[in-house]
This record gives C-alpha cells, structure tokens and sequence, in this order.
C-alpha cells in the first residue's frame, strides 16, 4: 500500500517551491551587485532546495501511485531516494561554499552591505515562512524531513548573512563575509549528512534505528506458544513502513491454532513496535524420531535426484 501523504504536504511544498524561486532569482542578482559570496552562498544553496523541493513534490506524488505486478508495494521508496540525492546535493553545495569561502579568506573584497542586509532579510523571512509550512508535514517521512531541514538551514543561513551584512556596513569587517560562508557551509554539510545516513540505512535494509533487534526477539520469545526462534530480520520499506520476517518454533499442532498464534503475534508486534509488514513461518518442535524420519526422507531424496 502506498504511504499516504496528507492534502496540505503537496500543497506546501508548492508554496514553498514558489517563494524559493523568488528569493533564488534575488539573492542572486544582489550578491552579484554587493559582490558579497555570503549571499551568493546563500542562493546557491536556495537553488540547490529549490530543486530538491521540486524532487520532493515528485516523490510525494509517486508514492501514492498503485502497486503493480512488477512493483508490488508501490513506489513508497520514492521518498527515501529523493531524499538521498537532496541530501547528496546539500553537502556538495557545503563543500563548494566552503571552499570558495577559503579563498575569500586569503584576498578580501569589497562588499556593499546595505544589499547583503535587505535581500537576505527577504530571504530569511521566505525560509522562516516556507519551514513553518513543511514542519507540519516533516514527520511523515524522509522526503518531507529533509525538505523541510533544507528551509530549516536557509532560514538560518539568511539570519547570518544578515548579521553579516550589519558588521560589515557599521565596522567594515569583510572578513565576515567568507567567515560566515564557512559556517553555512559547515551547517549544510551536517544537515544533509545526517539524512544520508539514514537513507543509506534504509537501501542497505539496515535494522531501523527506532527498533532494537534483540528487544523484539527477547519480545516474541517471550509469548507461551513460542519454544524457540531464528532467521529474524527487520528492514524499512520507507521510513515509516517497517517490515519482518522470522521462523517460530512451535509445538505440532492443527494448522487453525498455528494460524491463531500468527494472528496473536502480528497484531502485538504492530501495537509495540509499528512493525507494519511482519512474516511470519512457524516451524513444528518435532521429536528426535520425527525429525530422523524427515533427514531419511531428505537424504533418499537427494540421492534419486
């Protein structure tokens, strides 16, 4: 089933996507004029979630297409490569800010203060706006999370250009400029590095950093009609969609009762852990006699074949 986003999420990030091309266009045309890289940085990087905002407003529209035959839960993980590559563009973007930042620090330039102050304080006021709107939808999943940490650190970003701009136009320290650069540099790298890692979780399969393996293991091994068991795995299907599988060894009983136990064990891994997709084998505690015949039955078997 694909995961449904609510009405606003699209909605929002529109508005959102809107005002950043905006403030992209403006903050571009003024660092270029005031020849500050603080706010050149800044619409690179509002560039940079411009595009990952209309990545994002994609994805949000793929995961509610229908499942098919070749893609039989959908494109639920629409959200989590969306959200790796805009996660990816954010530290290239930090990384490139910071470098052009260093060798601003070696040969400071002019810069005309008044500009920086008055198209960043736009600029923040944009961000500020457009994070307020994507933080109701930002714990949904991976694809609004990293959307709105993007408008989250450009609001942020304008807020130090601006103060940027205030010390350069009353004492004329320019050095501020690529000074502040590396800092944004610095915050867009962490932001989007913390992304990565958990996209990269979730596309290796990786146990979900909210759920404890062994607590769930120790948790079904402690149901009555549990003897033993094994080959227990856990994985993300999205961020919020958390899948199961396991062998459960119970006594030889009629296929109804085993039934029930699985019903009884879905519904409390669902309630205690959000597990949404568990699988469940359970497999029969046969006696030592029992499991001779089934090694006979196997090894004649294997030798006709």
């Amino acid at each position: 089933m694909a995961h449904q986003h609510k009405p606003t999420a699209q909605r929002n990030l529109i508005v959102s996507i809107l005002l950043n091309s905006l403030i992209v266009a403006g903050e571009l045309i003024a660092g270029i004029i005031s020849n500050s890289l603080a706010l050149i940085s800044d619409a690179l990087h509002n560039f940079g979630d411009l595009l990952s905002l209309i990545l994002s407003l994609a994805a949000v529209r793929m995961s509610k297409w229908k499942a098919t035959p070749d893609k039989s839960f959908g494109y639920i993980r629409a959200e989590i490569i969306v959200a790796f590559i805009n996660s990816s563009a954010l530290v290239i973007i930090g990384v490139y800010i910071i470098y052009e930042a260093a060798q601003r620090l070696i040969t400071p330039e002019h810069i005309k203060a008044p500009w920086i102050i008055i198209v960043a304080a736009l600029g923040f006021a944009t961000n500020a706006l457009s994070s307020y709107l994507l933080h109701k939808n930002s714990h949904e999943d991976l694809n609004m999370k990293s959307a709105y940490l993007h408008m989250f650190y450009d609001a942020l970003n304008s807020l130090l250009v601006i103060l940027a701009g205030i010390f350069i136009y009353f004492f004329n320290w320019v050095i501020l400029d690529p000074i502040f650069s590396i800092v944004i540099g610095l915050f867009i790298i962490k932001s989007g590095w913390d992304v990565i890692l958990e996209t990269v979780n979730i596309l290796s399969e990786g146990t979900p950093r909210k759920i404890d393996l062994n607590q769930v293991s120790n948790y079904i091994s402690s149901f009555p009609e549990v003897k033993e068991i094994h080959h227990l795995h856990i994985w993300s299907l999205s961020s919020k969609m958390y899948a199961l599988s396991v062998h459960v060894v119970v006594e030889d009983q009629l296929l109804s009762k085993g039934y029930l136990i699985i019903a009884k064990l879905e519904r409390e891994l669902k309630e205690k852990f959000n597990i949404d997709h568990p699988t469940i084998q359970l497999e029969a505690d046969l006696s030592e006699e029992q499991t001779s015949l089934i090694n006979i039955k196997h090894d004649i078997n294997k030798n006709d074949v």
